[in-house]
């Protein structure tokens, strides 16, 4: 609570009535000295009691997504795009509310704070402010507080209060155009196709490499003696593609930095949302997340996986038999090591910072390497 100008010069006043009045013998003055210190002391209770009841609810059109399994959701918005708030201010207490302001502090990385003015209110009665941040930094930001700032009767005495302590908003980055090439390349890697009998049933079957823990009644003998490797049967009802990316966060001196994980968050996201709606399933492998995604639907999940990644370095799942991986990397060289813990048959494409000269970003969209939106360029080859 602090007084205004007005305030002050009204105590000053009625104190300097009140001591007038003892000093000089003059009681006609102290009524009038008390009457001014005692319009402060109701202007400022007045405002403690109107502001305790008064309600602030915050919305805004956004989706509001929880990845797989998790009962955390957020709002989640795109970085660089206009967010609009809009915040519900109500008077629940019997008294009148005066005219106030109302302050939007948001947190960093969700633009400037912002301010919004509000009419008197009667008991009852509610009123709508709208405002917009832009974001302009990846992860969970939001507004961190509203404040409203009253002024009691006669403007002598203006309280700022904390009416809303947060409002989380799950930011992503950009979702960038992508397209998996329609050649057999991106299929699954096969070298025998056929089916396994059972009676008067059959269930359809491919093959792969033998890894540790396989059971050896299902090495599929025809096709080890052609590849010259031990291969097992895999069967499977029914054919569904499926992608895996691999997001690795973890570089040397100092690398990533916030920057370069936008990027490579960026690259992921524009594969995953590429296949997604090629009708593949995609599981993503992050730092500290192993995520499977499907159809169409699971776009904002992906979306909001990529807000809530940090940095570190990311623990390969165990073997699987994906249709295509793609890696993001901080360098080729990291990007090559973790390819080389798959299967050759499976077609691999690595994004690393190596592919971009220049970092200095003004938009994800305008810098990103034109390769980056293709999967039919830059295969490992092992």
């Amino acid at each position: 609570m602090r007084l205004s100008t007005s305030g002050i010069i009204f105590i000053l006043a009625g104190v300097a009535l009140i001591i007038t009045a003892y000093r000089f013998a003059l009681p006609g003055l102290l009524p009038a000295g008390i009457l001014l210190l005692a319009l402060v002391l109701l202007s400022a209770l007045l405002i403690t009691w109107g502001t305790r009841r008064v309600s602030i609810t915050l919305r805004t059109g956004l989706p509001t997504v929880a990845l797989p399994q998790s009962r955390d959701r957020y709002p989640l918005a795109h970085e660089g795009k206009e967010v609009q708030v809009e915040a519900l201010v109500t008077n629940t207490g019997r008294l009148a509310l005066p005219s106030s302001t109302i302050s939007f502090v948001a947190a960093e990385g969700f633009g400037d704070s912002t301010v919004g003015q509000v009419p008197p209110l009667t008991h009852g009665a509610s009123q709508t402010v709208l405002t917009s941040f832009t974001p302009n930094r990846r992860g969970l930001s939001g507004v961190e507080t509203v404040l409203i700032t009253v002024s009691g009767p006669f403007g002598l005495v203006t309280r700022k209060k904390k009416v809303v302590a947060g409002y989380p908003v799950a930011v992503s980055v950009p979702i960038l155009p992508a397209r998996i090439p329609s050649d057999s390349a991106i299929r699954p890697a096969r070298l025998d196709d056929g089916k396994v009998r059972a009676g008067h049933t059959a269930r359809d079957f491919h093959t792969r490499e033998y890894v540790p823990g396989d059971d050896l009644r299902h090495v599929h003998w025809p096709s080890t003696a052609k590849s010259g490797e031990l291969m097992v049967r895999h069967e499977a009802d029914e054919e569904t593609l499926y992608a895996l990316i691999v997001v690795d966060l973890k570089g040397e001196d100092g690398h990533p930095d916030s920057l370069e994980i936008e990027f490579l968050l960026a690259a992921a996201a524009a594969a995953g949302t590429a296949f997604l709606r090629a009708d593949y399933e995609v599981f993503v492998v992050a730092p500290g997340h192993q995520i499977r995604f499907k159809g169409q639907r699971d776009i904002d999940r992906l979306r909001l996986l990529t807000a809530l990644v940090e940095a570190g370095k990311v623990q390969l799942p165990s073997h699987d038999n994906p249709n295509h991986i793609v890696i993001c990397a901080v360098d080729n060289g990291r990007g090559q090591e973790l390819a080389a813990q798959f299967s050759r048959r499976v077609p691999v494409t690595v994004r690393s910072l190596d592919d971009i000269n220049d970092l200095t970003m003004v938009g994800l969209s305008e810098d990103l390497p034109e390769s980056w939106t293709a999967f039919d360029s830059k295969r490992v080859k092992r």
